[in-house]
């Protein structure tokens, strides 16, 4: 990872540290496919994953931990480990503020809110 991924990834961890106890909102859009989801943020920490053999799974991920749901047209449904990956190794960029983030890699963008 460059300087630059590094700060950007400090610069995201600092923002959801500042949100822990919140409520927050997360959207992922990847291609046309759009997920969203809800949690209450109760900590945050940089996870290293299993190895990939087809390098699908990004070696470190942000957990964002808390009880959340996932939102579909069907209703609701309790977030399947109580936690949320977001995918940091191809960060492309972000943009954080104190009511949101973008987070841009090279598979998705995700839009988290502080509500």
């Amino acid at each position: 990872m460059t300087k630059k991924t590094n700060e950007g990834i400090e610069t995201i961890l600092d923002t959801l540290e500042d949100w822990k106890g919140s409520n927050i909102s997360i959207q992922k859009q990847e291609r046309k496919d759009i997920d969203n989801n809800q949690m209450k943020l109760e900590d945050v920490e940089i996870v290293k994953q299993l190895n990939d053999i087809d390098d699908y799974v990004d070696p470190y991920t942000i957990e964002l931990k808390g009880r959340g749901t996932v939102l579909n047209t069907g209703g609701t449904q309790p977030l399947p480990l109580q936690s949320y990956e977001l995918p940091i190794k191809q960060l492309v960029s972000f943009e954080a503020s104190k009511e949101f983030l973008t987070i841009k890699t090279d598979r998705a963008t995700y839009v988290i809110k502080n509500k």
